[in-house]
């Protein structure tokens, strides 16, 4: 039986709105963040960069931090167009084999509209064949000149050729009157199979309409899913030629400050030799003390890979997370050695504090927004030596803690009690 137009187009809406219930509910996918999510993110790795490579612009900081996400992106993005892909490719063959049988039962239904039609001729034809001998009988008062036929060929000189024309001719009738309801049954089969086959129909073209609405949402999704994955593609290409293209004008800054800390650490060296700290040790257990107590680390000392020169680079000390203008404290008793401007180092503090097991040890404290002590100038373990800033080659307020010994960089941490 064929499903009313209502019946039909009350299924296509139910499923748009179950599609529209499938797009509010559906996870957001990893290859299209939430960009509020993905902008706080890169942020974080912006400031994590700056912590730990002194002196990197924020400006190239978020571009490492940009490439990075893309990287960390790609996969999923590129699994979003797969999965897309395959999901279109999936509703082109429900599409295509749906059409295929649409197709088949339309022209099925035709065929056995045919044969209906066919059928319906001869029933009317075999009827007309049947009913015409009674209609004749009635008209002629019971005697048709087909009785009178019959009774003729009876009384024939040859009575049994005459019986069996006879017998013959009825036989005749009643096969036409066979075929006749044989005919009927056989139209009757057909026209059940065609209603099932208008049934059929109505619901491959419903379940066509649904498919294409998936087919559509499939597209889009692909369409969607490409475009974001070439987005990332397009971000990364550019932040990699960006690194590229900042590569060599870095490396030049990072051999430079390397030259700077060299210098630095000479000049320690000998102002330890010429001063002969040897009579001065380490009080107490020759540990030192935390020259910025209740703050954060930051930043510790270690070899890590600068992001734009690709080059290995030590950081020579530790970071502590001081605010500008806050007091950082001698870590020992000692005599200042300098106190000044030293390059990317910003303000500087150096303190020699004598012996330690043989081994002459200072420390320096850098990037302060001011200093409070002079060269030569004698403090105390806890005096305030500077101020915390950001000057010289430093992208936040912090203290750069250095420890040495023996005019060479070690780590701070293994020093302070």
């Amino acid at each position: 039986m064929l499903k009313s137009p209502r019946s039909a187009r009350a299924r296509v809406l139910a499923v748009l709105a179950s599609l529209f219930v499938l797009v509010l509910l559906a996870p957001t996918s990893p290859g299209l963040a939430n960009p509020q999510d993905e902008k706080s993110s890169v942020d974080e790795r912006v400031e994590e960069l700056q912590r730990e490579h002194e002196g990197l612009s924020e400006e190239l900081a978020r571009v490492v931090a940009e490439l990075e996400d893309a990287e960390d992106r790609m996969p999923d993005a590129e699994d979003a167009v797969t999965a897309a892909s395959d999901e279109l490719a999936e509703a082109e063959r429900k599409d295509e084999e749906l059409a295929a049988r649409l197709t088949s039962a339309e022209n099925a239904e035709k065929e056995l509209q045919t044969q209906i039609d066919d059928g319906t001729d001869q029933i009317e034809d075999s009827e007309q064949a049947v009913v015409g001998v009674a209609r004749r009988a009635y008209q002629n008062s019971g005697v048709t000149s087909d009785l009178a036929m019959l009774l003729q060929m009876a009384e024939s000189d040859n009575g049994l050729d005459g019986l069996t024309r006879v017998d013959s001719a009825v036989r005749s009738q009643q096969r036409t009157i066979t075929q006749l309801g044989e005919q009927r049954a056989a139209n009757v089969s057909s026209q059940n199979r065609l209603d099932a086959i208008a049934e059929e129909i109505s619901d491959l073209k419903d379940e066509a309409a649904e498919v294409v609405l998936e087919k559509e949402a499939a597209e889009a999704a692909a369409v969607e899913a490409k475009s974001s994955l070439d987005d990332l593609i397009s971000q990364k290409d550019s932040a990699a030629q960006t690194i590229e293209d900042n590569q060599a004008a870095t490396a030049e800054e990072l051999r430079k400050q390397k030259e700077e800390q060299e210098r630095l650490a000479d000049e320690i060296r000998e102002w330890q030799e010429d001063n002969g700290d040897g009579n001065r040790t380490l009080p107490g257990d020759g540990f030192l003390k935390n020259p910025a107590p209740g703050h954060p680390i930051t930043s510790q000392y270690g070899w890590r890979t600068h992001p734009i020169s690709g080059t290995r680079r030590m950081h020579t000390g530790t970071d502590f997370g001081v605010p500008c203008g806050q007091p950082v404290y001698a870590a020992a008793d000692g005599v200042v050695v300098s106190s000044g401007v030293a390059g990317g180092y910003g303000n500087r503090v150096v303190l020699s504090h004598g012996k330690s097991n043989g081994a002459s040890i200072a420390t320096t404290y850098n990037h302060n927004t001011r200093n409070v002590v002079r060269a030569g100038q004698s403090v105390s373990e806890g005096d305030t030596v500077a101020m915390a800033g950001t000057t010289g080659s430093s992208t936040g307020c912090h203290l750069h803690f250095e420890v040495m010994v023996d005019g060479s960089y070690v780590d701070p941490m293994d020093w302070i009690s």
